[in-house]
């Protein structure tokens, strides 16, 4: 009996779609900006894991708006300090090009003014590093969903 159960929920239970993929199984493209390639690493391995498509990673403000250009991500996670153009400029020159890029900005700095400043900026959210797999999940998520 057990083994029609089982042969029964496998028939009637859909395979769970990953989260990085829209309704029709395409995945979300992501640009992955930041200076420090450990904390780039490791918000490619992040996505990657939940089924986002990396597009590209850079690690300067100036390459990231170079890219966007080119790839038209669907998403861009950007840090605040980095080289050549920082991420203020480069979220300021992403939006002149893109109004609607969905940008997340990630910082070292806790203050409500810098808070309140990449939020003023035209950014869709932040994340505070030290990063973590759960946080940035939860923002992606957000993002997509707000953006419907």
């Amino acid at each position: 009996m057990s083994d029609e159960t089982n042969i029964v929920e496998l028939i009637v239970t859909k395979p769970r779609r990953p989260e990085g993929v829209d309704k029709l199984g395409r995945p979300f493209k992501v640009l992955v900006v930041d200076d420090e390639v450990i904390v780039r690493k490791l918000i490619i391995q992040v996505l990657k894991s939940a089924g986002y498509d990396i597009v590209g990673e850079a690690g300067d403000g100036k390459r990231a708006v170079d890219m966007y250009r080119m790839l038209h991500p669907d998403i861009v996670t950007m840090d605040v300090e980095m080289p050549y153009l920082d991420g203020f400029e480069a979220l300021k020159q992403i939006l002149a090009h893109d109004p609607k890029a969905v940008i997340v900005m990630l910082t070292n700095q806790k203050e409500k003014y810098t808070v309140a400043r990449i939020i003023d900026a035209g950014a869709k959210d932040y994340i505070i590093k030290p990063v973590s797999r759960r946080v940035i999940l939860d923002k992606v998520r957000k993002l997509r969903a707000s953006e419907r």
